[in-house]
């Protein structure tokens, strides 16, 4: 399993302007860089988007991306998120207004994409994945991702306020969904904000370094824990606070990189 953290969306730019993972080249979590990330023959290898919730920066880039791949494989890609996650998408992005109204279109036509729900605490599988998609607090429904294929297992957990029990769902729950917990090898949290901006963080409901170390440290040595979502603006900060953490298994990711997880 290979994660390309995607993320950041400007030139040059540190931090996670936008949000976007990819998987193997094949399953994308998130959308907000996906239409920029590669040339349109290398998105054109995402099979299957999962989506978050609707925020800006984590769908700016899926018109795009079905704009750039439409006609380069046989079959759509299929965007799978919850039913208001959907159900947004149709209203407030493919609405004829912002883009073209592709949902529809694709009714008629061929195929920009296909849409498939999800609800959060019943496991699907996609491909070679088990995925158990699971509810977070943030201030809109948003839904984190267990990931499993092989040997390796990862979580995306953003964007959301802290979760009481997350590290214990992640390492020992997921296995009443199906899922070996002990292929856990990375999870990639929100650290939003640095913590003198908590007030804010706790409006928004987002993490800031502080608690984000809380909750890696309750994983064990042998889980990853990469801290996403960072604000350009205060990555460095917040990547030092990290840094002076001085634990092992727990640092910033960087835009870009491709961490493989083995499996």
């Amino acid at each position: 399993m290979r994660v390309r953290v995607v993320g950041g969306g400007t030139a040059g730019a540190t931090g996670f302007a936008l949000s976007t993972f990819v998987i193997d080249d094949v399953l994308a979590v998130d959308a907000g860089a996906l239409g920029w990330f590669a040339a349109p023959d290398r998105q054109a290898l995402i099979r299957d988007v999962l989506i978050t919730h609707a925020h800006i920066d984590h769908v700016a880039g899926l018109p795009i991306f079905l704009d750039n791949i439409y006609g380069l494989t046989a079959e759509p890609p299929t965007v799978h998120g919850t039913e208001d996650v959907l159900d947004s998408l149709r209203v407030h992005v493919f609405n004829n207004h912002l883009m073209p109204d592709f949902v529809r279109m694709s009714l008629t036509m061929r195929p920009f994409l296909r849409m498939q729900p999800l609800y959060p605490g019943e496991a699907v599988h996609i491909g070679p994945y088990r995925i158990v998609p699971f509810a977070v607090d943030h201030v809109v429904a948003t839904t984190a991702y267990y990931i499993e294929s092989g040997e390796a297992a990862m979580a995306v957990v953003t964007d959301t306020a802290p979760v009481a029990g997350l590290a214990d769902f992640l390492t020992t729950g997921v296995a009443r969904f199906g899922a070996d917990p002990r292929r856990l090898r990375a999870v990639f949290l929100e650290a939003s904000f640095p913590d003198d901006l908590a007030d804010l963080a706790g409006i928004s409901k987002h993490l800031t370094a502080s608690q984000f170390l809380a909750i890696a440290g309750e994983f064990p040595p042998t889980v990853a824990v990469y801290a996403v979502h960072i604000k350009p603006r205060f990555f460095d900060t917040v990547r030092k606070v990290i840094e002076t953490a001085g634990l092992a298994h727990v640092r910033a990711a960087e835009p870009g990189e491709v961490i493989d997880l083995g499996g």
